[in-house]
């Protein structure tokens, strides 16, 4: 005999009771038709019995019972229908549902009993895994931030004590605060240290923890995040007092060194640092907890209602009386739709197919496990697993119990509803119809020059609104994609262009485009993800699979420049929104001040994109021997700004003043001179968009980087100095967003830290991570790319 098939569709005979219901529609056929649904019906369960499949069986008779229940109620005094009830197909359907619903209960407990101890042996799998991690680290002279984590949450808090290492400063502002720590700042770890010498060097808060240190199972020695220890001449000399400089204690197994410094530990838990603090003053969210657990995500629970089905018995009764005094319930649960009935409206027998009526799920889908295992390796930040952090805005919302990530069947259920979601305003619609049709009859236009008129896109966006949340909702870290989350959580600050994405950028698309349109697709997908009313971190792999299908640095999971990816990506918008007004006729510029220009590249570059964040400036090269001058004028995306070579601090005005300054340049080309010439070249801007993004240049070409800290104004950014062109427009900004860049080129981390005008808070975005924070935080070294707005 074979063997039973595997159990594929529930989980209960009750879930598979739900599945069995019929269309209330069928009522309304008449006996002959009906008999056919029945008759196909039973050739389907008996296909089903001949592969041995016991629940598609039992889903098929039943509807097949079902059915001859319609037609007792409707067709009792018809003969045809009384020729049926003596046929041997509805006798051997009950003895089969007899027999296969008890088959099946015994097959679904004994299912059960096996997945509980399934889980466990997982458990137990686990517990020992982690058991051998544990005896891994006690013979190496590193941690890492996973074990110590660890420790904290499974052995006794007071046996561990870390040693920082960091400026005091800096200590007492962001510290972990879970367990003893001594603050042992660098500048004290001289060559020749010994445990008493450092004793005098200590806080006297910290004194009598470094008394008794003999005490503590673990010394766990960190500083802010470094990586190559062995190189690190100052924590070594703090390793050797312990080690080779006190007498009293055996240390050997006790000091570790902890991989990836607070920076790392911070990112992993902050729930066990200060950092909590600031979480827990945020009023409208609860605060950080541990890993959230999903319960069984799989199958709905249904043990808990109460399902209702035809009883067998009963049955068997009526028919030996040629009656069915006993009715088969018609309210079983519909939690699970039935799939047979697909249409709104039968007119007719023949409107109801019959693959409608016999379709069963078969293949429950099921969710998909990732393997995290190839992540690439950073070399100085190794977040580990960012994913564990509860987000701050989740209430209800469920994370999978082995990877702790999204359902990602349930983000590509939310992302296809978001993305079929037409929130247009119905005064949006004719303002966008009359602006797409205003230039198709040139002689009703007048022309005039347009080079320096506010576009009509903008003033339909400024009529809109956002529909949705508050723009609070956290990216999940995909693999070192923090760069990419820094940029996409500033521009969905962007007030103005989430206005369009939202509401009417599908009116514009341009298909020709390199990327088809599907860039811009796909980040209006994210905007609108962004700003729904889920408090869970969005998955936005669907947009970096579609960006490293044209860009290879992309593809993979290695860390970029967030200034690079933010060009490339304004520059796909730009060209998936481009609609080139090639009618438009420009009267009257002037060539000297750049507006001949500007209306010219206006003409083949109209796009939101244009018109949010270009702005032009004049390039003048001047021969050093003869004078002659050379003129351009160039669009810009943005003002990427040097640094000055000396001193920590400078201000953003410095910076401003140094880029237009001008810079000596070799080997030029003089028209009038026709030989190559030392020349010096002066930039100025001539034109400023409504929303200036400054770069500022921290990485030279040696790999180097400046963290200097820049002083830049938040509300009150004057560029009126900065300015040599005729445009009289406001030229005063304010700032909404930054993105910030810690660690060095090699390997570091990219936060968001942006404004939420409708909330009036600044807000930190750390990839999942989502908490208010200071306004005055937000200037400090690790300010990247500034995002600036114009006053209205």
């Amino acid at each position: 005999m074979r063997n039973k098939k595997d159990l594929h569709i529930a989980r209960c005979l009750g879930d598979l009771n739900s599945m069995t219901e019929i269309p209330d529609k069928l009522k309304n056929l008449d006996v002959i038709s009906l008999n056919k649904k029945a008759e196909l019906l039973f050739e389907k369960a008996m296909t089903a019995n001949n592969e041995n499949d016991e629940e598609v069986v039992y889903i098929y008779l039943m509807k097949y019972c079902q059915i001859l229940q319609v037609m007792k109620k409707t067709f009792t005094n018809d003969k045809t229908y009384i020729d049926l009830m003596y046929k041997d197909n509805f006798k051997k359907a009950l003895k089969m549902l007899t027999y296969i619903k008890e088959s099946l209960e015994r097959r679904y407990n004994e299912k059960t009993k096996e997945e509980d101890n399934n889980k466990l042996n997982k458990r137990s799998s686990q517990n020992r895994k982690r058991f051998e991690e544990k005896l891994n680290f006690e013979f190496e002279s590193t941690i890492t931030n996973k074990n110590l984590l660890y420790l904290l949450d499974n052995t006794d808090k007071k046996k561990i004590c870390l040693l920082d290492t960091r400026p005091s400063d800096i200590f007492n502002n962001n510290k972990i605060i879970s367990c003893d720590v001594i603050n042992i700042p660098k500048e004290n770890l001289v060559l020749g240290l010994t445990p008493a010498i450092l004793t005098t060097k200590l806080e006297d808060q910290f004194k009598e923890i470094w008394t008794n240190r003999h005490n503590y199972n673990y010394i766990v020695i960190l500083d802010q995040g470094t990586e190559d220890i062995d190189d690190d001449q100052r924590l070594l000399n703090l390793k050797n007092a312990l080690l080779k400089w006190d007498p009293t204690c055996d240390n050997s197994k006790k000091v570790k060194f902890l991989r990836g410094g607070y920076e790392d530990f911070n990112h992993l838990c902050p729930w066990k640092t200060t950092q909590n603090i600031i979480l827990k003053s945020n009023k409208d969210v609860e605060p950080l907890s541990d890993i959230e657990l999903d319960p069984e995500p799989e199958y709905e629970e249904l043990e808990n209602k109460q399902i209702q089905y035809p009883s067998l018995g009963t049955v068997q009764n009526d028919l030996a009386r040629l009656k069915f005094n006993s009715t088969f319930h018609n309210g079983l649960t519909t939690d699970i739709k039935s799939k047979l009935d697909h249409r709104d409206n039968y007119s007719s027998e023949e409107d109801i197919d019959s693959q409608e009526l016999t379709h069963t799920p078969i293949n429950k889908p099921q969710l998909p496990i990732f393997d995290r295992s190839t992540k690439p390796h950073v070399k100085i930040n190794q977040f580990m697993n960012p994913e564990i952090i509860k987000p701050l805005y989740t209430n209800n919302d469920e994370l999978d119990d082995e990877n702790n990530e999204l359902p990602n069947n349930i983000e590509q259920l939310e992302n296809r509803r978001l993305s079929l979601e037409n929130n247009f305003l119905e005064n949006v619609d004719s303002f966008v119809r009359e602006y797409k049709n205003q230039d198709t009859d040139l002689n009703s236009i007048p022309r005039v020059d347009r080079s320096t008129k506010p576009s009509d896109d903008l003033l339909i966006v400024s009529r809109t609104k956002i529909i949705g949340g508050d723009g609070l909702r956290g990216l999940q870290n995909l693999g070192n994609t923090c760069y990419m989350n820094s940029i996409l959580q500033c521009l969905s600050s962007t007030e103005d262009l989430v206005k369009y994405f939202i509401n009417i950028y599908s009116n514009f698309t341009n298909y020709k485009s390199r990327t088809k349109g599907l860039v811009a697709k796909e980040f209006s997908n994210v905007i609108k993800n962004l700003w729904s009313q889920s408090g869970r971190g969005f998955q936005s792999q669907q947009f970096k699979d579609t960006i490293g299908e044209y860009k290879d640095m992309f593809k993979h999971y290695d860390q970029q420049d967030s200034h690079e990816f933010l060009t490339i990506l304004l520059d796909w918008l730009h060209d998936d929104l481009n609609q080139p007004e090639d009618n438009r006729v420009i009267l009257g510029a002037s060539k000297e001040t750049g507006e001949e220009d500007w209306g010219n590249w206006t003409k083949a570059n109209n796009s939101i994109i244009q018109q949010l964040f270009y702005g032009q400036q004049k390039s003048t090269v001047s021969c050093d021997t003869c004078f002659e001058k050379s003129v351009t004028f160039e669009p810009f995306l943005s003002l990427s700004l040097p640094l000055p070579s000396e001193g920590n601090k400078c201000t953003l005005s410095d910076c401003l003043q140094l880029y237009l300054n001008g810079e000596s340049i070799c080997g030029w080309h003089c028209p009038k001179c026709k030989r190559n010439r030392d020349a010096t070249k002066k930039l100025d801007i001539m034109r400023l968009p409504p929303y200036l993004i400054i770069h500022l240049k921290r990485f030279s070409s040696n790999g180097y980087k400046k963290n200097s800290n820049v002083e830049f104004p938040k509300m009150n950014l004057d560029m009126s100095n900065f300015i040599n062109g005729l445009e009289h427009r406001n030229w005063k900004y304010y700032l909404y967003g930054v993105s910030n860049h810690s660690g060095s080129l090699d390997g570091g981390h990219y936060t968001a830290s942006c404004f939420k005008n409708s909330i009036n808070k600044w807000y930190k975005f750390d990839d999942v991570r989502v908490y208010e924070i200071d306004s005055s935080t937000i200037c400090s070294p690790e300010a990247y790319i500034l995002f600036y707005r114009r006053k209205n």
